[in-house]
């Protein structure tokens, strides 16, 4: 199966999304959405440099076989009305709208955990309402490197890195300035970020490691990473906005290269019936090994966390 989208071919774009058949955990599904565990590495729709190997190249094979159905994410008549429900979605950056349907968040490359995608227009719209009012609540776990603190609130702006296009930044206030008396930013280019809104807890510290809880209340390209990045306690293994002492560190002893950042629960309505749904979903096993190492007592006090639901030692 294959959903052809009606985009011209410019600088070698492709002009289909090809179904791949590939391997996808499936935590929920009914003929309304389905709910992912995204592994490491999987990029979640077509974009430039990953056209193919996505979740939504996985899911145009899953789907015509799912025993919920296939919902419209295989019609390819859907994507003209696609186009104008996600043309302003948050975080999408300005990418291929009809690259990307049912798609209503993203997880980056790098981090695991829960995604949710529509399979229907009217849960499309739905739960896009959802995340676009702030009704959803989502929680990560991360390891850091150092201490992030217990109930700490980061209440700093988001924007593109001005130099670094591929990287954001917290936004710096034009009125602060530097130890010499001058504005930290040119005024004359300044442009003021979004508001972002992250609560971190520090769960269990190592002396140099820690195992964090952090909720989002917005959900900004990167804001994560940046937040804690900003709090000179950046995730572990992070290429763009870590240490890099600590990540080749991390690659070398254990094998891992790439952010230590989980989607762990996401609280949301359901788009039709409207009841409250809460998924779950336990670390990867690479940052399972970390954790452990850091909290030992994790498994015990977090079964959850950990994929253990009786806490014991597997």
């Amino acid at each position: 199966q294959t959903l052809v989208v009606t985009h011209s071919n410019a600088n070698n774009r492709p002009t289909e999304i090809v179904a791949q058949d590939l391997p996808l955990e499936i935590l929920y599904e009914d003929e309304h959405m389905v709910v992912l565990n995204k592994a490491a590495g999987m990029v979640v729709h077509p974009a430039a440099g990953n056209w193919d190997g996505t979740v939504v190249n996985a899911l145009a094979y899953y789907l015509p076989r799912s025993p919920h159905g296939a919902g419209e994410l295989v019609n390819e008549d859907i994507t003209a009305e696609l186009e104008g429900l996600n043309a302003n979605r948050e975080g999408m950056d300005g990418e291929i709208v009809a690259f990307r349907p049912g798609i209503v968040h993203r997880l980056d490359k790098g981090t695991t955990g829960i995604l949710i995608v529509a399979k229907t227009r009217p849960s499309l719209t739905a739960l896009s309402a959802s995340f676009a009012n702030r009704q959803v609540r989502k929680t990560y776990l991360a390891i850091t490197v150092g201490n992030p603190g217990k109930r700490v609130v980061i209440n700093k702006p988001i924007g593109r890195h001005p130099i670094h296009r591929q990287r954001m930044r917290v936004v710096p206030d034009p009125t602060q300035k530097n130890s010499s008396g001058k504005s930290t930013e040119d005024k004359g280019n300044y442009k003021p970020g979004r508001r972002a809104l992250s609560y971190v807890d520090t769960l269990a510290f190592d002396g140099k490691l820690s195992l964090v809880h952090v909720r989002i209340e917005t959900g900004r390209t990167h804001q994560i990473r940046v937040h804690l990045q900003d709090r000179h306690t950046p995730v572990y293994g992070d290429e763009l906005y870590g240490i890099a002492e600590w990540n080749n560190r991390l690659s070398k002893s254990y094998q891992i290269s790439r952010p230590l950042l989980h989607a762990h629960q996401l609280e949301i309505n359901h788009p039709v019936s409207g009841e409250k749904m809460v998924f779950i979903a336990p670390m990867a096993e690479d940052m399972t090994r970390i954790g452990d190492l850091v909290w030992p007592d994790g498994r015990v006090e977090q079964p959850a966390f950990f994929g253990s639901l009786e806490g014991k030692q597997v």
